[in-house]
């Protein structure tokens, strides 16, 4: 019989696509269960929109990040507590959001009359009670990474996925490599597996659900202040006339190597997702930041030390009640999503609530099913 030229699939329990946050929790989680886990990233380095960002006055997360001192966040750092294997210390900070009207800061209570199409994003940020935690995402991504003893492959995309009667049975990485995975956790942008599932895959509704609706792109700037601009620990969402609002956070002042007290701010305001690659926008998108600023601290922007310009895909948004089960798409079997999409939750805390439900339903999946004896699919036990 002569030997097949195509590759043997390299086998695994779980491939988790995307080593952002969400990503590297869920094959922590899934690992610590027993589970053989791959994790496939595009990017040479872990973390996604949670990496850390170093900065002339120390490392700051990857953008704003923000949990609410709610129950729902509490129950989610409870859980991420095991799966990181240490304390996370939390402290309640109670500060109503300012903004800035008529020359003068006043809460922020909406916009009223002049409502923005961005807003349900907003007001996820617009808390009056929340969370100082001992640590925050940029460190949780080192520790998961470092933890984790899987397979990584980083600088490796998903270039494709074979369906087979409603399971996905192989995917090929590079357009070469390929996985077999008794499931798969895509921890991407929902949109993006309309490119990946075989065409016919998904019906149309359900793609167009994916590719369509209020879903955002942040463009996000950290500046470092040469002193001390405020010691208000206050959220601040500032808005010109015909603008999408800016959100953004001055952080406790920290002193540089050389001694100086510098001051970070953190701010973003968003663009639709599909305009990205238009530059003149997210110039614009910046400009806009600035002008609030200064705006409302008119010597702000004087002898800034240093400067970070992210723009993060895809970073805000809401499928929630899109499909009767979420984070499933129909008619794929071992596809799980954990986008924070899906979540009652939003933003950082969505994606960990997200995540959660994803690791604990695959739990359950798996404790009502068996292996078929000539294959590593799943059958039901009650087949």
């Amino acid at each position: 019989m002569a030997q097949s030229k195509t590759p043997k699939a390299q086998e695994f329990d779980t491939l988790v696509i995307g080593a952002g946050l969400s990503g590297l929790i869920a094959a922590n989680a899934l690992e610590a269960t027993g589970r053989h886990v791959a994790i496939v990233e595009s990017a040479d380095l872990v973390g996604g929109a949670s990496r850390r960002g170093l900065t002339a006055a120390g490392a700051v997360d990857h953008g704003l990040k923000l949990f609410p001192d709610s129950e729902a966040a509490h129950g989610a750092l409870d859980w991420l507590e095991q799966v990181l294997g240490e304390k996370i210390e939390r402290t309640s900070i109670e500060s109503a959001p300012l903004n800035y009207d008529d020359g003068k800061f006043k809460p922020y209570i909406g916009f009223g009359d002049n409502g923005v199409i961005t807003s349900s994003e907003v007001e996820a940020y617009a808390v009056h009670k929340r969370l100082n935690l001992s640590s925050t995402p940029k460190s949780w991504v080192a520790k998961l990474a470092e933890q984790f003893s899987g397979t990584l492959l980083t600088q490796s995309h998903v270039t494709r996925m074979m369906i087979e009667d409603g399971f996905i049975i192989e995917s090929l990485i590079n357009g070469a490599k390929r996985i077999t995975a008794k499931e798969v956790v895509f921890s991407g942008a929902p949109h993006l597996l309309t490119a990946l599932l075989p065409e016919g895959t998904l019906a149309p509704r359900v793609r167009q659900k994916l590719l369509k609706g209020d879903f955002w792109t942040s463009v996000n700037l950290d500046l470092v202040h040469p002193q001390p601009v405020t010691d208000s620990n206050s959220v601040h969402v500032l808005k010109g006339a015909n603008e999408e609002p800016t959100v953004g956070l001055f952080l406790e002042p920290t002193r540089s190597e050389d001694g100086r007290l510098l001051q970070v701010s953190q701010w973003f305001t968003l663009i639709p997702r599909d305009q990205i690659d238009e530059e003149e926008l997210v110039a614009s998108a910046l400009k806009q930041i600035k002008r609030q600023i200064k705006r409302a601290y008119e010597s702000a922007l004087e002898g800034i030390v240093q400067e970070r310009i992210l723009v993060i895909p895809a970073s805000h948004g809401s499928l929630i009640g899109a499909f009767d089960h979420a984070g499933r798409l129909p008619k794929i079997e071992n596809l799980w999503l954990t986008s924070s999409f899906f979540s009652e939750g939003r933003n950082t805390l969505g994606a960990l609530m997200q995540t959660r439900r994803v690791v604990e339903e695959i739990g359950e999946h798996h404790s009502g099913t068996d292996l078929d004896a000539d294959s590593d699919r799943p059958r039901s036990a009650e087949a």
